[in-house]
C-alpha cells in the first residue's frame, strides 16, 4: 500500500477544509489523523513544536491510518511538509507517482491568522507585533517567529517541490480561488487527482473558523495541551463540539494595524516577486 497524494501546506490556507471535503468523496480515503507529519518527523523532532501532538515516526504506524480498501486513492494533509527541507524528496522516494497539492495564502493574512489560532488555543499570550519584531523572551520565541513569519516565505519552499515533482504531479492553488470559487477549484483538484469531478461535496461546513474563549479562565484552562488531548480521547466528539459551543463564542476577527500590515508587506515583498516569477503568476492582490 502507498499513500497517493499529499496536501503539503500552507498552514492556515484552507487545508483542513480541503481534507474534510475530500474525505466525503467516494473514491478517496483520507488518513484517520489529518496531520501525521510522517515525512517531517525528524525535522519536527529536531526543531521542536508547541502543539502537543506527536508526529508518526514509523511506516507501519503511518499505514495504519488507512484501511487499505481497494479502488480508493489515499491522501493526508500534513502542512509541515511544505516548510521543511528534504520532505519533497522523501515523498518522491516513498512513492514516485505521488501527487502534491499546495494552497498558498497571502503571507501577511496567513501569519496573523496563524497567530490568532495559537492565541485562541492558549499557546501564545505575547503580542503579535512583539513576536514578529523579536521583542519577546520566551522558550518558544524562535518557533513562534518561524510559524508566523518564516512559514510565509514561500519561494524557496515551492522551489524545492518544483525541483522534485513535475507539473502533472504538483498542483499549486491560490487560497483566494479556493475561498471565492470553491466548487470550480474543488473540481480542478478532483481532475488533478483523476477522480470523478461530478461529485458534489458538502461545502456548508466551515472549519477552523475564528472563535474565542468566553473569558480568561477558559483560555487559561484550554492552554493545557496535554490535558486537552487526554480529554478529547475520553469524551465523545459530539459532546466535545457542544462543550466548545458553550465555552467559546464567535466574534469579529481582530484586524492587523496599518503599521504592522505595512511592515509585513515590506518583509514579504521580495519573496512574493520571486515567487511570482517562479510560477509565472500574478500575486499583486497580496501586496494590498
Amino acid at each position: 500500500m502507498k499513500v497517493d497524494f499529499f496536501i503539503a501546506g500552507a498552514p492556515k490556507a484552507g487545508t483542513t477544509s480541503l481534507y474534510h471535503y475530500l474525505s466525503q468523496h467516494k473514491e478517496v480515503e483520507m488518513s484517520s489523523v489529518k496531520e501525521p507529519d510522517y515525512f517531517s518527523y525528524n525535522s519536527l523532532k529536531e526543531k521542536g513544536t508547541y502543539y502537543g501532538r506527536k508526529a508518526i515516526g514509523s511506516l507501519e504506524q503511518y499505514h495504519k491510518l488507512f484501511t487499505n480498501k481497494k479502488n480508493l486513492i489515499r491522501g493526508e494533509a500534513s502542512v509541515s511538509y511544505l516548510y521543511y527541507e528534504g520532505v519533497a524528496r522523501k515523498i518522491k522516494e516513498y512513492n514516485k507517482n505521488a501527487k502534491v497539492i499546495i494552497i498558498l495564502r497571502n503571507p501577511v493574512e496567513r501569519a496573523f491568522s496563524h497567530y490568532l489560532m495559537d492565541y485562541r488555543l492558549g499557546l501564545v499570550s505575547e503580542n503579535f507585533e512583539d513576536i514578529i519584531n523579536k521583542k519577546i523572551n520566551h522558550k518558544n520565541a524562535s518557533l513562534y517567529y518561524q510559524q508566523y513569519l518564516l512559514v510565509g516565505e514561500y519561494y524557496q519552499q515551492i522551489k524545492r517541490f518544483i525541483n522534485v515533482f513535475n507539473s502533472d504531479n504538483l498542483l499549486i492553488i491560490n487560497y483566494e480561488d479556493f475561498k471565492n470559487n470553491l466548487p470550480n477549484t474543488f473540481k480542478q483538484i478532483c481532475l488533478f487527482l483523476k477522480i470523478s469531478d461530478t461529485f458534489k461535496a458538502n461545502f456548508k461546513n466551515s472549519y477552523n473558523t475564528y472563535i474565542r474563549p468566553r473569558n480568561k479562565l477558559i483560555r487559561w484552562f484550554y492552554s493545557f495541551v496535554k490535558l486537552r488531548k487526554i480529554l478529547s480521547t475520553i469524551i465523545p466528539k459530539g459532546i466535545v463540539k457542544n462543550i466548545i459551543k458553550i465555552l467559546f463564542t464567535r466574534s469579529k476577527k481582530p484586524k492587523l494595524t496599518k503599521a504592522t500590515r505595512a511592515f509585513l508587506n515590506s518583509y514579504y515583498k521580495e519573496d512574493i516577486i520571486r515567487l511570482s516569477k517562479l510560477l509565472k503568476r500574478d500575486f499583486s492582490s497580496w501586496k494590498k
